[in-house]
């Protein structure tokens, strides 16, 4: 089916239809781009929930068959190089390296314009010679590469040798009314759970190595040794919640750790948090983050890349060094035990995230992006906003 020819149809393609930091990304696009003037479609190489919320959305979606990469590679190009011209795509913007090397093949052969948003600096700092080599021929074929933060965007300048002109930095924004949400929190609590009076440590996202959920449980161990009232909670689903149930069981935490799996009411389980906490080995620009600071919640996390370009350490939350768990375990304890020490932080981290990391000026730069005459301006990132 092909949409009215004056709306620009935009393509996004995911690594997954899981819930994790890129694919919310999509989905706030695909919630506040003008729907006068674009359509959104959405592609993904695994399926997951997100499929399910965004076709609630009303954003038609296609998942590619693959049943062994290397087999199947020329395959899903041309399936969705399909999808592209059944649907009238203009624009293309993959997100991450895999998708934006699936999409290309389709976006060039239906004259797309086509961007490749890289979510951390690490995606594009790993690739092998021959990959990068390949990736650079990709990138100054498209019409930009899209870094999530100044660190991103600086990576893949260097990673790619590509000028300034052809990168464009759109940091990571949060909606922060979703956010401000009416939530009976005791009820909740006694869904999902939880004690009225526990105090409750929390993260969202998904279970993957670089997020390094065994410190965090490790951390939460020593911390209930003192606290015994302390629950801690994650939300998210991936391939390592075997390992991280053994570790949960090996510890002695049973019931206490609770995982809670994929969740569509992320923005209602924050408001039965007492502290945030991300204890990633390494982040792009952590959108959960931006998410617990927005909901008003005092934030906890390791001093990496990525999270310590959001935390200012005792301003905006507190920092700690990364696969610590004692250190990060008295950090969550200091702002469990001292009240006023967690509302400075919550104040000010909500302040910084109004400030810094609104989305309606986000949306802006994309809809100037992904318009038939935008075009980003020189230097990394400014986009010239057409009124």
């Amino acid at each position: 089916m092909t949409h009215h020819s004056s709306k620009t149809n935009i393509l996004f393609i995911l690594q997954t239809f899981r819930t994790g930091g890129s694919e919310r990304v999509v989905v706030d696009l695909c919630r506040r781009l003008d729907r006068g003037r674009f359509n959104c479609f959405a592609a993904a190489l695994i399926d997951g929930d997100l499929r399910e919320t965004l076709e609630g959305m009303g954003v038609p979606t296609v998942l590619p068959r693959i049943r062994s990469a290397r087999q199947d590679a020329l395959n899903v190009m041309r399936e969705v190089s399909d999808f592209i011209g059944a649907n009238a795509i203009r624009v293309v913007n993959a997100h991450h390296f895999t998708p934006f090397l699936y999409g290309s093949y389709g976006a060039r052969r239906h004259g797309c314009r086509t961007f490749y948003t890289v979510h951390s600096r690490r995606e594009v700092e790993v690739m092998d010679r021959s990959w990068r080599v390949l990736g650079g021929v990709l990138v100054r074929l498209a019409d930009g590469v899209i870094g999530i933060s100044p660190d991103v965007s600086e990576a893949v300048k260097r990673q790619f040798r590509l000028p300034d002109a052809k990168v464009f930095t759109l940091t990571n924004a949060v909606d922060h009314t979703r956010f401000a949400v009416d939530v009976d929190t005791r009820a909740k609590r006694r869904e999902l759970g939880i004690g009225e009076n526990d105090r409750v440590i929390g993260c969202v996202g998904n279970l993957r190595w670089d997020k390094n959920y065994p410190n965090l449980i490790r951390a939460f161990g020593l911390l209930a040794e003192r606290a015994r009232d302390a629950r801690l909670v994650i939300a998210g689903e991936g391939k390592r919640k075997d390992d991280l149930e053994r570790l949960i069981a090996g510890t002695g935490l049973k019931g206490k750790v609770l995982l809670l799996g994929a969740r569509d009411d992320v923005p209602e389980i924050m408001k039965t948090m007492d502290v945030y906490c991300l204890s990633s080995f390494r982040e792009g620009l952590p959108l959960s983050l931006l998410e617990a600071m927005s909901a008003g919640l005092p934030v906890v996390g390791t001093d990496v890349p990525g999270i310590r370009d959001v935390i200012v350490d005792g301003d905006t939350g507190l920092l700690v060094p990364s696969d610590d768990p004692a250190r990060l375990s008295e950090a969550l304890f200091k702002v469990l035990a001292d009240g006023e020490l967690a509302r400075g932080l919550s104040e000010r981290g909500f302040r910084y995230v109004l400030r810094e990391h609104g989305s309606g000026k986000w949306v802006a730069q994309y809809e100037a992006l992904f318009s038939p005459n935008g075009r980003a301006g020189a230097g990394a990132g400014r986009v010239p906003l057409r009124v």
